[in-house]
């Protein structure tokens, strides 16, 4: 009795990180695409992004990319919510000739700052949905 008692439990044992393992695994490209679109948001918070002239801004098409990729494996995780936040930072970098505009028209100043600040709004938002979804990776592989 205690013998088969053993076998049941070390068969579950083993099933049960058997299946852990393959959660794992299946999450882990979308955990390191997220820590990727993170390492890139803290670059780019250093600085207003101005299109053309940022070097990150091209990076972060190909992380966007990859995040689309993660968010078509895993439809139940957020990953959409970063995308539109990261969408939405891009479209709103400002234009490579701004300082010149501002030297013409001093009027435009409020509009710049504007766009400065809708930068760093959706900065901030898109490394609380990121860190979001690792939680939820996280939670997933840890049980």
């Amino acid at each position: 009795m205690i013998a088969l008692v053993a076998l049941v439990v070390s068969t579950w044992l083993v099933v049960n990180h058997r299946r852990r393992d393959q959660t794992v695994q299946w999450h882990q490209p979308d955990y390191d695409t997220a820590s990727d679109a993170l390492l890139v948001l803290n670059r780019l918070s250093l600085t207003t992004a101005v299109e053309g002239v940022t070097a990150e801004l091209r990076e972060l098409v190909d992380v966007v990319s990859r995040l689309r990729i993660a968010e078509q494996r895993s439809p139940d995780l957020p990953f959409g919510v970063v995308v539109a936040e990261l969408e939405g930072y891009r479209a709103n970098a400002l234009p490579q000739n701004h300082a010149d505009r501002l030297a013409v028209d001093e009027s435009l100043l409020d509009d710049h700052l504007a766009l400065a600040r809708v930068q760093g709004i959706r900065l901030e938002a898109a490394r609380t949905a990121i860190v979001h979804v690792q939680r939820k990776i996280e939670k997933r592989t840890r049980n």
